[in-house]
């Protein structure tokens, strides 16, 4: 059909020519939505011809050209442009809406006084700084200035005779100050962890006792037992009894009369025995830690 016969027809006969020319070619309304983005109920409204139900004809014309391109049925657009026919006061008032001027402004507030209120903050601050930090350096050599004269405070004032010599050596005591032998032994000066570490350093080491511990773990066992000349102990040990005996400078002589029975600790430790297997025999522990058979 040419372009002549499409003149006369209506909105309802070109829709159905729209809708016949989709279905022949296999084409779903799905599909044209799909491709188009056209609303289904508008693309069913330009095939039903009521173009009424379209958002004003401006949108009308706009979505039928689509359609029409889509369908390469573009020769039919004379003959909507004619029939949707563009009201042009009515359409752009309809498009653009109505339109309101934007409000004229309050004029802009000058900011100065906030950069004037940053500015002393920023002086403020840099003044307290500055106060802080002088402060900090006074109190640092305060301290630094005090701690030496505590030290050497501590090392001259040792003794009373120390603390009289500092006082006579002041200015504005009337008259020498003197420290009797009585008041010498009672005056004591408080002893610093640093002395008194010193005094129990000197103190000679006090020698621990040396002990001998025999027991008597596989039978019974007679012993006497000599701590230098002078004998301490002599009696029979039984099975799984046990003597400690203790020196600090004099050997320990013991005599043994079933040595195989009983197991020894001298000094804490088990000595090296010079004849194991013997019964009867005399032992002599020295205070060096050795063990020595005595015939």
């Amino acid at each position: 059909m040419n372009e002549n016969g499409f003149q006369d027809k209506n909105l309802a006969e070109l829709g159905e020519i729209l809708r016949r020319t989709r279905e022949e070619k296999g084409i779903s309304l799905e599909d044209v939505v799909k491709d188009t983005k056209i609303p289904r109920r508008h693309l069913m409204a330009i095939e039903s011809g009521s173009i009424d139900e379209l958002p004003g004809k401006a949108f009308a014309r706009c979505f039928i050209k689509e359609y029409l391109n889509y369908l390469k049925l573009e020769r039919l657009w004379p003959q909507y442009d004619s029939l949707v026919a563009l009201d042009e006061q009515v359409e752009i008032s309809q498009v653009l809406g109505t339109y309101t001027p934007p409000p004229k402004g309050f004029k802009t507030t000058s900011r100065w006084w906030v950069y004037a209120v940053l500015i002393v903050l920023l002086v403020t601050s840099g003044g307290l700084l500055y106060v802080r930090r002088e402060h900090i350096i006074n109190v640092i050599k305060q301290q630094s200035q005090i701690a030496p004269s505590e030290e050497i405070a501590k090392e001259t004032i040792k003794t009373p005779e120390d603390i009289l010599t500092v006082l006579n050596e002041t200015e504005g005591v009337q008259g020498k100050i003197t420290l009797t032998d009585e008041l010498k032994e009672k005056a004591t000066l408080p002893s610093t962890p640093l002395l008194q570490e010193a005094k129990e350093k000197q103190k000679p080491t006090e020698e621990l006792p040396k002990t001998l511990e025999i027991t008597a773990a596989r039978g019974n066992c007679w012993i006497r037992v000599l701590r230098g000349d002078e004998k301490i102990y002599e009696g029979t040990l039984r099975r799984n009894e046990s003597k400690i005996f203790e020196t600090k400078n004099e050997p320990l002589r013991v005599r043994f009369g079933n040595f195989s029975t009983v197991d020894i600790k001298w000094m804490g430790k088990v000595p090296e025995i010079p004849d194991k297997r013997a019964s009867v025999i005399t032992l002599l522990y020295q205070a060096d830690g050795k063990v020595v058979k005595v015939d």
